[in-house]
């Protein structure tokens, strides 16, 4: 009987290595999916962009300026109202015309000073306003207010208007004062006194450091 040879320390008998698979080395790319084709909007879809980007630049779009440019309006709008990607499309009603813009962009607040804005009333506009900031904050409304964005009136033009408000019944709440400045605030008295107003317009313009 044979004996085995004996084992020598660190002797170890290594093991033959698998064969490599050629394949394995190649870098082989995967096939890219072709890509998928573009989806073609709808005529609605697409009124709501250019609704949308009207929105984004701080401009309404007017009911008859679409119909200006669209035979079958009535149809689209139809259309616009019952796709779900366009729910952000939302209008406001003025006195002269339908007026659309998207709610994403564009405030239900800020559309309705344009509305009144575009449709170039100014006594019910600062009549509007006067009441609106006397209800919501409570706060008189000063006359400069009209003078910057979004309204821009020249002061001649507030002037008329404020003459018109006066004698229109309609207007009959709208009341002025005057702070201890000279500044001219205007206040609705269906939300609050005179009283109320003049503190309101006096701490207003007195302010940290006095007028």
């Amino acid at each position: 009987e044979k004996v085995p040879p004996p084992v020598i320390a660190g002797d170890v008998p290594r093991e033959e290595p698998e064969p490599v698979d050629l394949l394995d080395l190649l870098e082989i790319p995967e096939e890219a999916a072709p890509p998928a084709p573009p989806v073609e909007k709808t005529k609605a879809q697409l009124l709501a962009d250019f609704i949308r980007e009207r929105s984004m630049g701080a401009k309404l779009t007017s009911k008859r300026q679409l119909a200006a440019e669209e035979e079958d309006l009535e149809e689209l709008l139809r259309s616009l109202q019952e796709d779900e990607s366009c729910r952000d499309i939302v209008s406001a009603r003025g006195d002269k015309d339908e007026y659309f813009y998207s709610n994403q962009y564009m405030s239900d607040n800020y559309a309705m000073i344009a509305v009144l804005v575009e449709e170039k009333n100014l006594p019910k506009t600062i009549a509007h306003m006067v009441r609106w900031n006397a209800k919501t904050y409570p706060m008189p409304t000063p006359v400069h207010y009209f003078f910057h964005s979004p309204y821009y009136y020249t002061e001649p033009q507030v002037e008329r208007a404020l003459h018109l408000i006066k004698q229109s019944e309609e207007y009959r709440d709208i009341g002025e004062i005057i702070t201890g400045n000279g500044v001219k605030y205007l206040y609705s008295s269906l939300h609050m006194s005179e009283k109320y107003a003049r503190a309101l317009a006096e701490a207003n313009e007195w302010g940290e450091f006095g007028y």
